[in-house]
């Protein structure tokens, strides 16, 4: 049951069960957010396929990055634009607090997502052959990953809102996230997996403790952002380990 609410909590697809999802159900399910980081890679690569049958690489990687944004529903990118709207528009905590409450997109959020939206086509483009399959993988694999460290490890900034929610993921969560996680990594790229791995929680110990400092806590946005960086980090390593010679 995990598995299905995680799958609930973070795409769009459409599942057939009427059990009402707890508090407790949502932090128990980030343990399978990296196994739904899977499943949406395993669809990605299908479409890729598919698509490659029509259209040149061009176009299919402006599809795949389409059909990436619209399982997730929008819902890490859009936390991504308010986080950035926040912490540009406001001056205290509270000012970034409210403005990121708004659902309206700023100049800020657009051209963060402008900006990682290009990069990530443009990473895509770097990768081919088994390595574009394993990037498409580990990318919403790790960057689900970082979600859940981000929960276990850092504070939410309200006492309401889906920061909250999750702060009952606790090591159980936290180790089962990681050892799926860290099994993929070490599957898709051996050793480099290892790297790959460090480089990121590097990145979103970072990343979190400013968004911290910033803040106060984090908030369902910041996750959404953090995910989304997380993403784009790994599609960025495994671009440098395609130039490196790794097939």
């Amino acid at each position: 049951m995990r598995l299905l609410d995680a799958i609930l909590f973070l795409t769009i697809l459409p599942l057939p069960t009427k059990r009402e999802v707890t508090e407790a159900d949502l932090a128990r399910s980030t343990a399978c957010f990296p196994l739904v980081g899977m499943l949406l890679g395993g669809a990605l690569i299908l479409s890729a396929k598919l698509a490659a049958l029509l259209w040149s690489p061009p176009t299919v990687n402006a599809l795949v990055l389409i059909l990436w944004g619209l399982l997730t529903g929008g819902l890490h990118l859009d936390g991504l634009a308010d986080t950035v709207d926040g912490l540009c528009g406001g001056t205290t905590r509270e000012e970034k607090l409210a403005i990121m409450r708004d659902s309206r997109l700023g100049v800020f959020g657009a051209a963060a997502l402008f900006g990682l939206l290009v990069l990530k086509l443009s990473l895509l483009e770097e990768l081919s052959g088994a390595l574009y399959a394993d990037a498409l993988v580990l990318a919403p694999t790790l960057g689900r990953w970082t979600m859940v460290c981000a929960i276990f490890f850092f504070p939410p900034a309200r006492k309401k809102g889906v920061g909250r929610l999750f702060k009952g993921c606790g090591r159980q969560e936290l180790a089962f996230a990681t050892a799926t996680a860290l099994g993929c990594a070490l599957l898709l790229l051996g050793p480099w997996g290892l790297a790959v791995i460090g480089g990121l929680w590097l990145a979103m110990a970072g990343m979190a403790w400013g968004l911290t400092s910033a803040l106060g806590g984090l908030t369902g946005d910041t996750y959404g952002a953090l995910c989304e960086v997380g993403e784009v980090l790994t599609l960025g390593m495994a671009s440098l380990l395609a130039k490196g010679g790794l097939p």
